[in-house]
């Protein structure tokens, strides 16, 4: 089950950061004052940050407040591969044609 404290703190070991940095490098954008205690309070759910908390913690590591409410999953864009990813500038307008091809006949077998 997804939790507000569990997001902020996979942010947090994400970015490699302890709670203390966590919190400073926040405190450093925003001119706020958050503490390391504030931050262990988060991640235990025992309080639960306020809204312009939130929005710091978003613009500070570039996520969305959807995902840190966990409305929205982010796809690994690592994990995403594509054909043309792999096509190089040296395919001929033939080896172009016959990927194209093969493409329409992987389509065609859905069903």
């Amino acid at each position: 089950m997804h939790s507000l404290g569990t997001e902020i703190k996979k942010i947090r070991v994400q970015n490699k950061l302890s709670q203390e940095e966590f919190a400073m490098r926040i405190n450093k954008l925003h001119s706020l004052s958050i503490t390391k205690g504030m931050v262990s309070k988060w991640e235990s759910g025992s309080i639960e940050p306020k809204t312009r908390m939130l929005k710091a913690i978003a613009e500070t590591f570039n996520v969305s407040i959807d995902e840190i409410l966990g409305l929205i999953i982010p796809v690994k864009q690592d994990k995403i591969e594509t054909i043309a990813a792999h096509i190089d500038n040296d395919l001929t307008e033939l080896e172009l044609k016959e990927i194209k091809k093969y493409i329409q006949f992987i389509k065609s077998q859905r069903k």
